[in-house]
């Protein structure tokens, strides 16, 4: 049972019988009353769909922006991240199993309202709010309030999402999103149906394009696992897209794999494919591509395009500003790079 006030949902019909159909994400789940739709965040209770994410979250903790990852949006800053329960993905491989594939119902959340997230990011110093641990958008309602609350403030969001949402749901949200990284899991969509439980790709790829041109900042991930998404061919088609519907200097982000949830049995990928995997993109033309879970801190430096100087250096979570500026420009040459301060 839930003790604290219940939340009413947005995006949803009312169905006969009491059913109602959530139209949040591609998903679409028809509920049937007293049930929980696919991501176990949204709740039929007695004709109305309730948000039960809503104030209620598994995760709590102030990170470096590069934690993320996020690395051309506020360099070297802290976020106050915030993740709930549930998600409209089943990963195999997903890291926060512990909190992504669990009903947001359960009673031992922390309780923290859009005010409250104002004030423990005031006070652990930090220049933006991120969404993220699990699937956020399935908590869509708390991020549109506390975004906007952000806004008022001063602070800056940040969306960290798999990407899954319907059309008309994101674009209320693009107005107080000011970067994001979504996890691109595959370029295929066999990946998605057969790994991550749902062929969602085409949506995810229309949504990041829908982002990118309403001015926010994006950033993309890609987790290589060993025969299911890391051959030259599909990391080929996903740089030329990027290069193709967004722009060269979108920051791209190739991670290591290492066993997870129900992929215990994949052996960690190769440090040799991650490395292959950045190579390939920079000779389809992409500027800024950074690799995750490998210890060659020369490869997560941010270069001036135009001299070569470090703009930002990173060793692991420690980051320090060299040639750039406090408006986001080359210091030895002038050139203003791709990077919001």
């Amino acid at each position: 049972m839930i003790h604290l006030s219940l939340f009413e949902a947005e995006y949803y019909d009312k169905k006969e019988g009491k059913k109602v159909q959530c139209v949040l994400c591609p998903r679409n789940c028809v509920i049937q009353p007293n049930s929980l739709g696919n991501c176990q965040a949204r709740k039929n209770i007695d004709g109305k769909l309730y948000a039960l994410g809503y104030n209620r979250f598994t995760s709590v903790h102030a990170d470096p922006i590069e934690k993320k990852p996020v690395y051309h949006y506020k360099p070297g800053t802290s976020t106050m991240s915030f993740g709930t329960a549930g998600c409209n993905l089943h990963c195999a491989h997903c890291q926060n199993w512990n909190i992504s594939q669990i009903s947001a119902e359960s009673n031992n959340l922390i309780q923290v309202t859009p005010q409250n997230a104002i004030e423990m990011t005031r006070k652990n110093r930090c220049d933006t709010i991120a969404y993220t641990y699990n699937e956020p958008l399935i908590n869509w309602e708390w991020i549109r309030d506390t975004g906007k609350l952000a806004h008022e403030n001063n602070i800056g969001n940040i969306l960290v999402s798999n990407g899954l949402i319907n059309s008309k749901p994101l674009e209320e949200l693009l107005p107080i999103i000011d970067a994001a990284n979504v996890d691109i899991k595959a370029f295929t969509d066999d990946f998605y149906k057969e790994v991550a439980g749902f062929p969602g790709l085409k949506y995810i790829l229309q949504n990041v394009i829908k982002m990118w041109s309403e001015g926010v900042h994006i950033e993309l991930t890609m987790l290589l696992i060993p025969d299911y998404n890391d051959s030259p061919d599909e990391i080929k088609q996903f740089s030329q897209w990027v290069l193709n519907e967004l722009d060269e200097n979108v920051p791209i982000h190739f991670s290591r794999f290492y066993p997870h949830y129900k992929m215990q049995h994949v052996k960690p990928t190769p440090v040799d494919t991650v490395i292959e995997a950045r190579r390939i993109a920079e000779e389809e033309g992409l500027n800024y591509v950074f690799t995750g879970n490998l210890p060659y801190s020369e490869i997560n430096t941010t270069f001036c395009l135009n001299c070569g100087q470090t703009l930002i250096e990173r060793v692991y979570y420690n980051v320090k500003i060299k040639q750039l500026s406090k408006i986001g420009k080359c210091k030895n040459c002038g050139i203003q790079a791709p990077i919001k301060q």
